[in-house]
């Protein structure tokens, strides 16, 4: 089992921007101290948070990062040229230890009317921009023409020094064997429980198996540790609950499996779905998305707007004491 930290890039607007951006380059020493494998952050445009922007983000990063690698988790692909994508990670995997490629075909309506861009063309446009950028990864003089995309005979110089891994975020059932077929692995969100991951990985597993490739996936989770259950839950559910209402706000709902999936008191919303709870507790769930799920990466994400650094800082560093040691 491998483990990333999901550095939220997300605060109030209480807080200052700069203060912030400290607040994660301690968390990013912190997880490298604690010997994670990854870091990786989010996107979102004209949020109702302070919201730090992802490249410029992970590129500050990447002076503390170590050995871990980097990647976006995930960059809202449809809203972008997928060559720009392409060449700014790159550039990101030369000031790294290596990047992985999380990639979205987003969902909030605001995002694809301020860009100018059909949300009605975000699938079309999401799956030539990952072919496109594979090819560009990976080759010389690429020609590709497609319906939103075309390049004639072009080279990205340098290309990264390994092809980046491509995980695709995917929330519903098509999405899923999407990501299955033109994907590296499924990315999976945060907000579903095990049981509607088991339920769509058996969707993802066809096609992997139907590809010849293996079926092991990334999974990010709500995630807290402290000295007793109660006292991690108390934690989380003073930032998590209002993190989950603005989700439904932002339509995250609507792009899921079941929409009434989220519209659930906190108790029944952390049920099957966060890790919350004593080392040992964790640890225990972990080996179960291990087992049941071929969980290969654990993501977890344990920092939301408004709690203080310091409670970030000592559960990423408990985490490294009691919980990676012992999966």
């Amino acid at each position: 089992m491998k483990f990333g930290l999901y550095i939220n890039c997300q605060t109030t607007t209480a807080q200052s921007p700069d203060a912030f951006v400290d607040d994660l380059i301690e968390q990013t020493i912190a997880a490298r101290e604690a010997e994670f494998d990854m870091i990786t952050t989010g996107q979102h445009y004209l949020a109702n948070y302070v919201q730090i922007q992802q490249q410029p983000l992970l590129a500050r990063l990447s002076a503390e990062a170590g050995s871990m690698k980097l990647g976006p988790g995930v960059v809202l692909l449809p809203l972008h040229q997928p060559v720009d994508i392409a060449e700014q990670l790159t550039t990101l995997d030369y000031l790294s230890e290596g990047v992985i490629a999380g990639v979205g075909i987003g969902y909030r309506d605001v995002e694809f009317e301020s860009f100018g861009i059909p949300k009605s063309e975000r699938v079309g446009r999401f799956e030539e921009g990952v072919e496109l950028m594979k090819r560009l990864w990976s080759e010389e003089d690429v020609v590709y023409e497609g319906e939103y995309y075309s390049v004639d005979g072009v080279t990205i110089n340098p290309r990264p020094k390994e092809q980046p891994p491509v995980w695709i975020a995917a929330n519903a059932r098509a999405a899923v064997r999407r990501a299955a077929a033109i994907g590296d692995a499924w990315f999976v969100n945060p907000h579903s429980t095990i049981t509607e991951i088991r339920d769509l990985k058996e969707e993802y597993d066809e096609v992997r198996l139907e590809r010849g490739e293996d079926t092991k996936v990334p999974i990010i989770r709500e995630t807290f540790v402290a000295d007793t259950r109660e006292k991690a839950v108390n934690t989380a559910r003073e930032y998590l609950f209002s993190k989950y209402q603005r989700y439904i706000e932002w339509g995250q709902d609507e792009a899921m499996e079941d929409e009434q999936d989220l519209h659930k008191p906190f108790e029944e919303l952390a049920e099957d779905r966060f890790l919350l709870g004593t080392p040992e507790e964790v640890c225990a769930e972990i080996e179960r998305y291990e087992e049941e799920l071929d969980a290969e990466y654990m993501i977890p994400r344990l920092h939301w707007p408004g709690m203080d650094n310091e409670v970030a800082i000592e559960c990423i560093e408990r985490i490294g004491d009691d919980v990676i040691p012992n999966v």
